[in-house]
This record gives structure tokens, sequence and C-alpha cells, in this order.
């Protein structure tokens, strides 16, 4: 046998119907960049902290193993929700994707601006009157 230069390509099963959960979610971080992160963690502490606090209201704890368990609870709890919280950061990712950029300012870059289209003021310089 000959060994061949070119490297071998992973043979894949090409993809019929509905992508899975994860091919949406690497398409939606592309997509959306760092505000996928941020609204999947938000709703992650969001949930944590709302089942601690459901989970203090409902029982008396005593105690750093009392806390301890209250935390612990809430943080499983959370850990069980995940794929929901996977599915509801799917949903919501896009709208909020959409109202933050309608707030996000156009950035234009120094290169594109013609030096001598920029007032002496901006770049430290006296204005002259």
């Amino acid at each position: 046998m000959n060994p061949t230069t070119e490297a071998a390509e992973p043979v894949t099963a090409p993809t019929t119907g509905k992508p899975t959960l994860r091919q949406r979610l690497k398409t939606l971080i592309q997509e959306s960049g760092a505000i996928v992160l941020w609204v999947y963690f938000g709703l992650f502490a969001l949930v944590l902290v709302s089942t601690a606090t459901a989970i203090r209201l409902g029982v008396k704890v005593d105690g750093v193993a009392g806390a301890a368990g209250t935390w612990g609870m809430a943080w499983l709890f959370t850990k069980l929700t995940q794929p929901l919280r996977v599915a509801v950061t799917l949903a919501i990712t896009p709208a909020i994707a959409t109202f933050l950029r309608r707030f996000k300012k156009p950035s234009a870059a120094l290169s594109d601006v013609p030096l001598a289209d920029v007032p002496p003021s901006a770049v430290g310089g006296q204005s002259q009157k």
C-alpha cells in the first residue's frame, strides 16, 4: 500500500431533517457571538438564585450545613433544568441579539476617515479662533 500525502477527510453521514441541538447552538454562537453566553449564564444564575430563595423560604435551615444543603439542592435543581435552559436560550437569544443591535453605535475605522476631515481638537490639538 502506498501512503498518500493527502489527509483523509472524515466520513460524515449526510444531515437530513432537523439539525441537532448541538448544531443549532453552534450556529447560534456563530451568529450572536457572546450574547448567547450572557443569556445562558444569566438564565443559570436566575434559576440558581431563585431556587435557593424558594428553598430558604420554605425550609428552615440552621448553620453552615443547612446553608450548604440549600445551595446544593438549588444547584442540583439547576442542573436538572439544563435542557430546558438550553432550549430557552436557543429560543430567546435571536430576539435579544436583534434588540441589542439596535442600540449598537456604528464604529468607523480610523483609516476610513480622511485626515483632513478630523478636527484638531479631536487629536489633542488646539482649535483656531
